[in-house]
């Protein structure tokens, strides 16, 4: 019983010394790698200058670690770092959160990661084909960059477990994938100021119960939105001014949209009247219905919102009065 006993002590032993020099090995890994995104970098700022081989990555700037000392997140928003990303960023195997926005970095972007944030910077070209294949991903905001082409068309079928999708302010072409329906999870859905055509999407809005945020405006889209965009009942901000869409707003839109704070449809082709449920969301804020052809009379409790802080029903057909009721 002792010498096995003694035994169990030696390979306990010798499994800790091992899975030390493991992480041991897998550190000096991540460090090369931060190093080789230092080198690729400008840093006008100095705020890479505590990383340097004297110290574990671990404390360097803008780096957190897991319990067994691996590189999970790189996180310097607003650093002032110009140059190009690294690929070996791609190589920081247990990174999760990777947070470089509002820099002007450019360069390739790495996959295996559960938060990228890269807006703001100076990326170009398509999105990589590697990114459909990241499918912990949970935060893909890369808006205000100079990406092009178009949004693959099987990213809500990898990428499920989405909770933010921005895109915004880049110049995607195309149309918008009917696999963006398959996110359960999501969040916001920001597509704003690109040049996207075509129809939405019916699977839009029929399974996504979470969301808050709905942004496609200004791109070329056309056609009457689809009907399943007004089950999003979690809706807070939706905005799809500046295309080329039209039809009416429903009856029941209050009641469909009850947390509704922005509202935005300028620039389109929608018609009809104003419904007087549209004053029915408390916390309604802001509402931009110009430049449509809606007609009849203004809604009069549209005036008694206490939360409302702008509106715009200029160029329209509108007449001046109150409604009955």
């Amino acid at each position: 019983m002792r010498r096995a006993s003694l035994l169990l002590l030696l390979l306990s032993s010798s499994m800790s010394v091992i899975l030390q020099l493991a992480a041991a090995g897998a550190n000096g890994e991540d460090a090369a790698a931060l190093l080789a995104f230092k080198a690729a970098a400008v840093d006008g700022n100095g705020v890479l200058a505590s990383w340097n081989a004297s110290a574990g990555p671990c404390s360097w700037e803008g780096v957190r670690c897991s319990r067994h000392q691996r590189v999970v997140a790189l996180s310097l928003p607003s650093h002032g770092l110009s140059g190009t990303l690294s690929p070996a960023v791609g190589n920081l195997s247990s990174l999760r959160t990777l947070d470089l926005s509002l820099n002007e970095l450019h360069g390739d972007i790495p996959g295996s990661l559960g938060t990228l944030d890269l807006s703001v910077n100076t990326f170009s070209g398509e999105l990589p084909g590697n990114l459909t294949s990241c499918t912990s991903l949970q935060y893909l905001v890369l808006g205000s960059n100079k990406l092009t082409g178009r949004i693959p068309a099987e990213l809500g079928d990898t990428l499920t477990r989405l909770q933010w999708l921005g895109l915004d302010n880049n110049s995607f072409t195309g149309f918008v994938p009917a696999s963006l329906g398959n996110l359960t999870s999501l969040q916001a859905l920001n597509l704003g100021m690109n040049m996207l055509e075509g129809t939405l999407p019916q699977e839009l809005g029929s399974n996504m119960p979470q969301l808050l945020s709905l942004d496609i405006c200004a791109n070329n889209l056309h056609g009457a939105l689809p009907s399943s965009l007004y089950n999003l009942s979690s809706l807070q901000i939706f905005d799809v001014g500046n295309n080329k869409l039209h039809g009416s707003i429903p009856a029941d839109i209050g009641e469909k949209f009850p947390r509704l704070e922005i509202f935005v449809l300028i620039n389109n082709s929608f018609s009809g009247e104003i419904p007087s449920s549209q004053s029915n969301p408390t916390n309604l804020s802001y509402l931009d219905l110009s430049e449509n052809g809606f007609s009849g009379l203004v809604p009069r409790d549209l005036g008694r919102l206490n939360a409302l802080q702008g509106l715009d029903l200029d160029h329209n057909m509108l007449e001046a009065g109150v409604t009955e009721g």
